[in-house]
């Protein structure tokens, strides 16, 4: 039996028919408004997985353990900033994001000195 409107059986458009297209804007304001879950993955990558990564590396491998402990505080406030900004947390998401930039730095501070 051919659903209406585009919809299969459980009442959503297909993504995949080209002729919904037209329909999916149209779905109602809540579809595809909350953006926020684009960054806070951004900010989980950018974070923890390249820079501070490669801070904590850094450290390791030359042996400074203050560092590597600054570098960790640092990745764990920027992961925490991400789950805050997918819970819709702006103000607990610049603190965290704050605490990591702070902590990196200091651990950037052992890392040079």
């Amino acid at each position: 039996m051919h659903e209406p409107a585009g919809q299969d059986e459980y009442g959503s458009a297909s993504p995949f028919d080209p002729d919904d297209l037209t329909t999916l804007n149209v779905m109602g304001p809540g579809v595809a408004s909350n953006d926020f879950e684009k960054y806070a993955v951004a900010v989980i990558i950018v974070f923890g997985a390249l820079i501070i990564g490669g801070l904590m590396a850094a450290t390791l491998a030359l042996g400074h353990r203050n560092g590597f402990l600054y570098a960790l505080g640092g990745a764990t406030a920027a992961w925490i900033s991400g789950n805050a900004l997918l819970l819709d947390r702006p103000r607990i998401y610049a603190l965290f994001v704050g605490i990591a930039a702070v902590m990196l730095i200091a651990s950037t501070i052992t890392l040079v000195i």
